[in-house]
């Protein structure tokens, strides 16, 4: 099997995931946000004015993978 092939695209994504998560974890987290709810329509306002040069496409892929990232990350092993 040839594993040269790079599938994955969105590379200046995955060069500021990290710090694009930090930055919106406050709005990812229900508990900061208002009756129990997050601020998730914040993110690529957030995302937007940080990252200026991204595109439309990046940050609709960015923001469900934030999401996602924040979710798993705070899940204990063996839970969904």
């Amino acid at each position: 099997m040839d594993t040269s092939h790079e599938r994955r695209q969105h590379h200046r994504v995955r060069a500021i995931f990290d710090d694009a998560l930090a930055l919106c974890t406050p709005f990812l987290d229900p508990a900061q946000g208002i009756a129990g709810r997050p601020l998730t329509h914040h993110v690529a306002v957030i995302l937007r004015e940080h990252w200026p040069d991204l595109t439309p496409e990046e940050i609709l892929v960015m923001v469900p993978a934030l999401q996602t990232a924040w979710r798993l990350r705070r899940t204990p092993v063996g839970r969904s």
